[in-house]
């Protein structure tokens, strides 16, 4: 089981997702991660271990941002290790966390692959975001390509996403 969090707002929202990890580290402390969009960049921070770990990371690096997801997680998927940690991310430009299992994510895995995505870890999320990509890729906003991602995930799942060129959405 894992634990995600979403926020915008008007004023920088990293403390308040790590706060809000911590009251959700009992929901999985194999690892933890924070995705900040931060208008040109997002800031990805992961640590494996306790949300502290996370949260030493977050005041050395200092990142700013308005609009952000993070993630506590109990690995289902994949080993315990930073590569699994998420938010997972595509292309350096979306970045999702995810609680719960895709039950097809072999097949969608091996089709994401054949239109040239690369995966860097062993879970089953990592495919959702390359799945929004490839769905921004061809002209949806950020909404429309996570209904259409919806569309061919099968199992129990919820998710937050952020993608660099749109701020105003998770």
């Amino acid at each position: 089981m894992c634990g995600i969090i979403a926020a915008a707002s008007t004023r920088n929202v990293g403390k308040l997702l790590v706060q809000g990890l911590h009251k959700m580290e009992y929901r999985g402390y194999d690892s933890a991660g924070i995705a900040l969009h931060q208008n040109e960049s997002i800031a990805h921070l992961r640590a494996l271990g306790k949300v502290q770990l996370l949260e030493d990371k977050m005041v050395a690096e200092k990142p700013k941002s308005k609009l952000g997801i993070a993630h506590t997680r109990w690995a289902t998927h994949g080993e315990p290790s930073e590569a699994n940690a998420h938010p997972h991310k595509s292309k350096d430009t979306v970045y999702i966390v995810h609680n719960g299992i895709i039950e097809n994510y072999i097949e969608l895995r091996e089709a994401l692959i054949q239109d040239g995505y690369d995966f860097t870890s062993q879970t089953d999320s990592e495919l959702i975001a390359h799945m929004l990509d490839y769905y921004i890729g061809q002209k949806n906003s950020m909404i429309d390509a996570m209904y259409l991602t919806k569309e061919r995930l099968e199992g129990a799942y919820a998710i937050a996403a952020i993608d660099l060129k749109d701020d105003q959405n998770i």
